[in-house]
């Protein structure tokens, strides 16, 4: 049997979400079947593991807006005269800016693009023109979620038939693998107390700022806990100016990026997601799978989806007692108000989740129970076999 050539276009696997995913479908998709490439703009910006062929864009991004016009168009070039060389039969892009460019190159391959967050939220007004115009002439269109396809129908003019949902895969044996390595000498001594830990990008879409102000309410009643964020983004020198206006140095660390965040994860007490809007977040899968209790704002989209599937489309949902394989807290409002020491409403009530949390113990291991029986929805075998169909 004649094996399939599928490329996957993004533009580096330099650490990230669709990074990852790119990642793990590469390792996860048999080799027998398929002749698998990865065409990114950098193939020296690489951190993940991958099992495919690298093929340079061979296109620089520039300092100024023209130039960065101009590479735009060369890597159009580029990617054009790629397709033509390799005779793909599957191309499928990661991210805003290799859609359109894969929905611009078309030829006769068949043309995937995935769709990884809430856009209606995340783009600008140029980039929705442009997912408006372009995303419904691509052959078929992934979302990560069912809310968000729901969003790609009602608000980007793209037909119920040509969208896709499939769920990130995660390799659960190899997260359970790298969870048990020693974590770094330095960083031992935070884990004397209970951790309660963040990953994700320093950005205004992670809302890192609401949990540093939860914590500090915490610190208030339970002296012994220290909050871990790992990740790296342009808000860094605002969160940590907030740190120091709550005078709660002492307590917070920021690890910057880690290649293996499971190792941490493993050792934390409780892993919280306090984001404004995402796609399908990996964190929370991956804290889940390693065996971490979780508290996630319902934001859309994605938490919910996760920790609340049958309520996905509901209204309304009482925050009381709010989902089924986690916590689910109401979303804080889109409002960037890093600075300042009050605590919005919603602030207090993580804080009073976690405490919860903290002193119920019976509670506590009934999730985590039920988080390590949810996550085996997104293993590696049932999301690969979903891909599978598509290329049949």
């Amino acid at each position: 049997m004649k094996k399939k050539k599928i490329a996957f276009f993004i533009p580096n696997l330099g650490g990230g979400g669709a990074e990852r995913v790119v990642s793990n479908l590469t390792i996860g998709l048999d080799s027998r079947k398929y002749d698998k490439y990865i065409i990114m703009y950098k193939t020296n910006k690489v951190v993940y593991p991958y099992d495919a062929k690298l093929i340079d864009l061979g296109s620089k991004r520039r300092k100024n807006i023209f130039a960065n016009v101009w590479s735009h168009l060369e890597r159009i070039k580029n990617l054009k005269e790629i397709k033509k060389n390799y005779k793909f039969d599957v191309v499928i892009s990661f991210l805003a800016q290799p859609n359109v460019q894969n929905i611009l190159t078309k030829g006769d391959e068949k043309v995937i693009i995935s769709v990884r967050n809430y856009i209606s939220k995340r783009y600008d007004f140029i980039k929705k023109i442009k997912a408006k115009i372009l995303y419904k002439k691509a052959d078929l269109v992934i979302s990560v979620s069912e809310v968000l396809k729901k969003d790609l129908i009602k608000n980007f003019n793209i037909k119920s038939e040509n969208v896709e949902v499939i769920y990130n895969p995660y390799n659960i044996e190899n997260i359970d693998r790298l969870s048990n390595e020693s974590i770094d000498e330095k960083y031992k001594k935070i884990f004397d107390k209970k951790v309660i830990m963040t990953i994700g990008s320093l950005t205004y879409q992670k809302g890192q700022w609401h949990l540093i102000r939860a914590f500090s309410k915490l610190l208030e009643r339970e002296k012994k806990l220290n909050l871990v964020i790992i990740g790296k983004g342009e808000l860094e020198k605002k969160l940590k100016n907030l740190v120091k206006e709550l005078h709660i140095e002492e307590n917070v660390f920021f690890l910057g990026f880690q290649k293996n965040p499971f190792k941490y994860l493993k050792k934390s007490f409780l892993f919280v997601f306090p984001s404004l809007y995402e796609g399908f977040p990996n964190a929370l899968v991956e804290a889940m799978a390693c065996g971490v209790p979780v508290i996630a704002t319902d934001c859309k989209s994605g938490p919910r989806e996760i920790l609340a599937p049958k309520d996905v489309f509901a209204d309304e949902i009482s925050y009381d007692n709010a989902g089924e394989y986690g916590v689910l807290i109401k979303a804080p409002g889109m409002k960037e108000d890093i600075n300042g020491c009050i605590l919005t409403q919603e602030e207090e009530l993580l804080a009073e989740k976690i405490l919860y949390l903290l002193d119920n113990d019976m509670e506590y291991r009934k999730i985590q129970k039920k988080s390590l029986k949810r996550v085996k929805d997104f293993s590696m075998n049932k999301i690969i076999n979903k891909w599978e169909k598509i290329f049949k």
